[in-house]
């Protein structure tokens, strides 16, 4: 759900910063200016797109939590690149009509992050222990346009747009711990409207709807919960008739006023259906393969990223201003990323002899002493196939980090062994099962130390393939 890092960012940007410079290849006598304008605002839109997406997948009335009381596992197909580390409790709100109230229970001590996104993925508030603390908190989310009286005592947090995806995630440390400890915290999570205060029974919101969702592409989300597949059904017509829609409840920023502009010349405007057949037929016939081209120039972008060599963490996920291919990028390889304060995510796509992680193969991550991920709270290495989704395998691990019961070497250092079958039982501790096909590996770092997000001093060690 949340794995992106900077190589991948500089790279899915330069090739998508390349796609209005493709235009003469796809087009003989077109609007090519149209064209690119286009394609420019599929990119633009495709957090927001991608976001209301994941809410009808979601299939819950607004303002209401939803909780995961199990980590994931190979069958978990809803998004990309899940976590194995925390339980999810996730809400979109509707601030569209009154404000709402997030109350979030005593954790305990235990480390929580609260974070608020709007519906183009940039996160504007982070609670948890690493901000506001354990203890018991109450906020009041107002919308953009709202004006009124707030009681007070409770601190109001204004948000950007009147929705809001809040993907609160809870550290677990087994499934024991889930279900007799974190589940506890996550019932004390409570929504309500600003009008039902002090009432014990909360009335939810309906859900909200829009044209999209008689099509193809909602049947194939609803039939396969998954988001990318359903995105590739999406025709031009109904993409920007979506994003359009969307528009209405979500406005652009006031960055964003140049390219909104420009949009509206060929009818991607809040509120407007978008129709092709106010273009000539050859330029219809090139915006209807522009999302393929789009989602075709992105897919390339996920096979020719290597290893994140960039030691120091890119600070500005989750705050993207007017950088619109990498918020595109982290939308569509990681929807849902946390910001670095709250998260730093590190990856390996190839060995050290730069070819890339297949399970025919062993490998192992060698960590000097005191060398392990630099976190405050805790660290893990999860493994995905190519299209990001967690792999099956005979012991049900999916993710390996120092919540696990790990040993170590003598001198303090340690080594995990990533392979298809068991490395013998004295390792099978250290041990991250691998499918016999091509894999890659997300290392998170929750909370990482102050050191590392200013000067990125810790240096993630190479993967080494074992010759047997």
């Amino acid at each position: 759900m949340e794995n992106i890092n900077r190589r991948q960012f500089l790279t899915t940007s330069l090739i998508l910063s390349s796609i209005p410079l493709l235009k003469a290849q796809i087009v003989n006598s077109t609007d090519t200016e149209t064209v690119a304008i286009a394609k420019e605002a599929y990119i633009y839109g495709l957090p927001l797109v991608l976001t209301d997406l994941t809410r009808i997948v979601g299939s819950r009335p607004s303002n209401q939590f939803h909780h995961s009381r199990a980590f994931p596992d190979h069958t978990f197909k809803a998004v990309v690149r899940p976590n194995n580390d925390t339980f999810y409790s996730s809400a979109f709100l509707d601030l569209g009509t009154e404000p709402i109230i997030l109350e979030i229970p005593d954790t305990k001590d235990r480390y929580a992050v609260v974070p608020l996104m709007d519906a183009w993925t940039n996160v504007f508030a982070s609670f948890g222990k690493r901000t506001t603390g354990t203890k018991a908190q109450r906020y009041i989310i107002t919308g953009p346009k709202w004006k009124g009286v707030l009681p007070k005592g409770i601190e109001e947090v204004k948000s950007p747009t009147d929705v809001v995806w809040i993907i609160s995630r809870i550290q677990v440390n087994s499934p024991e711990d889930g279900k007799n400890f974190v589940s506890k915290i996550q019932d004390g999570l409570k929504l309500r409207p600003l009008s039902q205060l002090d009432k014990n029974e909360v009335t939810a919101f309906p859900k909200i709807t829009y044209s999209v969702e008689s099509s193809e592409a909602i049947q194939v989300l609803k039939a396969k919960r998954n988001v990318v597949e359903a995105l590739k059904k999406l025709t031009t017509e109904e993409y920007f008739t979506y994003l359009n829609e969307l528009l209405v409840k979500n406005p652009a920023l006031e960055a964003d006023k140049k390219v909104i502009d420009r949009f509206a010349k060929i009818g991607i405007k809040a509120g407007q259906k978008f129709s092709l057949n106010t273009f000539d037929q050859t330029t219809q016939t090139a915006l209807q393969n522009l999302p393929i081209e789009v989602i075709n120039t992105l897919e390339k972008a996920r096979t020719i990223l290597t290893n994140n060599n960039e030691n120091k963490p890119d600070v500005t996920i989750g705050h993207y201003g007017t950088n619109y291919q990498k918020r595109a990028a982290v939308a569509y390889f990681g929807l849902g990323a946390l910001g670095p304060e709250d998260a730093v995510y590190q990856g390996y796509r190839e060995d050290t002899d730069h070819k890339p992680l297949n399970g025919e193969n062993q490998y192992v991550i060698h960590f000097e002493p005191n060398k392990t991920p630099p976190a405050k709270a805790f660290w893990s290495i999860t493994l995905y196939d190519k299209a990001g989704y967690l792999t099956e395998n005979a012991i049900r691990r999916y993710a390996i980090g120092d919540r696990s019961n790990l040993k170590y070497n003598a001198d303090g250092s340690l080594d995990i062994y990533i392979q298809h079958d068991s490395p013998g039982t004295d390792k099978e501790n250290n041990w991250l099962p691998a499918p016999k096909e091509d894999f890659n590996l997300s290392v998170r770092i929750y909370w990482a130390t102050d050191e590392y997000l200013k000067t990125g001093n810790w240096v993630k060690p190479a993967i080494r393939k074992i010759v047997l």
